[in-house]
């Protein structure tokens, strides 16, 4: 169940990814604009949320701060990840951000007890090398050509994991509602340093046409919210270093969809499609794919 869901929110987040770069190629002048508009869609996220389950009162006011500190590590690794995708091709931006199972495993490891066999952590490498390898230029010469925003993308990489350890931390005092709801509300000052009145603006004229505030509605107003709520629930129903390694599927997700969006009769991304790039991506989905079998058997 948990891996089902797991998957599930990688397919979620990759597709939310996919709009966020056509909005930042297309609509939206600059990440900012895009912070502010996350502003907009993780507070009525919170909103309804809280009015829906109402505010944790139940728990410790300890549990709901590491809550809303997860927030913040989801907000500040997305953000990062919104620049590695201004900077960079989509694909290759989500394959760096996608290394963090391996802090999230040891973290797991060493705080949460957690048991991560031989056979977890040849599946965890799998994942992150497949991840990695969907990033470079090819199999030539240019193989270990760095992604642009390769600092960002390690940084959303750390925020991502820390989210993710936190988020499990935290289930034994929070429902899964509640640790959605939290998060989505930690995320809000990430993106209100965004707020300034030139992105709102801006981000009022991107988004007047019917394509681009379609994008926005799908790929930042739900489909992020929809992946972050699968994810809280695999972590409940699962361990935290396999759910956070099948959650590193994101970029075959992304590779699948850019690469059609990509295709000369579309033309709606600029995805690289030589020969060398396909084969260093197709192993690399190999790669994933045998990760996550082996999580699933073991």
């Amino acid at each position: 169940m948990w891996i089902f869901l797991a998957i599930c929110s990688a397919a979620s987040l990759g597709f939310a990814n996919i709009a966020h770069k056509r909005l930042l190629d297309n609509y939206l002048d600059g990440v900012g604009v895009l912070g502010a508009g996350s502003i907009l869609t993780r507070l009525a996220a919170a909103v309804v949320m809280l009015a829906a389950v109402g505010w944790p009162a139940h728990a410790p006011p300890q549990a709901v701060g590491i809550g809303l500190l997860s927030g913040v590590c989801l907000g500040a690794g997305l953000l990062f990840l919104f620049l590695g995708l201004r900077l960079g091709e989509a694909s290759r931006a989500v394959a760096i951000s996608q290394t963090n199972p391996i802090l999230v495993a040891l973290l797991a490891l060493t705080v949460l007890g957690e048991k991560v066999g031989p056979m977890q952590w040849v599946a965890i490498a799998l994942v992150v090398c497949g991840a990695v390898l969907v990033s470079v230029e090819g199999l030539g010469r240019r193989l270990f050509r760095l992604t642009p925003g390769l600092t960002a993308l390690v940084a959303s990489s750390a925020g991502l994991g820390m989210s993710f350890f936190l988020a499990k931390f935290v289930l034994s005092d929070l429902t899964p509602w509640e640790v959605f709801a939290m998060q989505e509300l930690g995320m809000v000052p990430v993106f209100a340093v965004y707020g300034r009145p030139s992105n709102w603006r801006k981000l009022y004229e991107g988004l007047r046409s019917k394509s681009a505030l379609a994008t926005f509605l799908i790929g930042e107003g739900l489909l992020p919210q929809l992946a972050i709520i699968l994810f809280v629930w695999s972590f409940a129903f699962g361990p935290v270093s396999g759910a956070s390694a099948i959650l590193a599927t994101r970029p075959m997700f992304v590779f699948i969809a850019g690469s059609l969006l990509s295709w000369r009769r579309l033309s709606l991304m600029q995805e690289s499609l030589g020969a060398q790039a396909l084969a260093a991506k197709f192993i690399a989905i190999v790669m994933i794919v045998s990760g996550t079998t082996l999580l699933a058997v073991f």
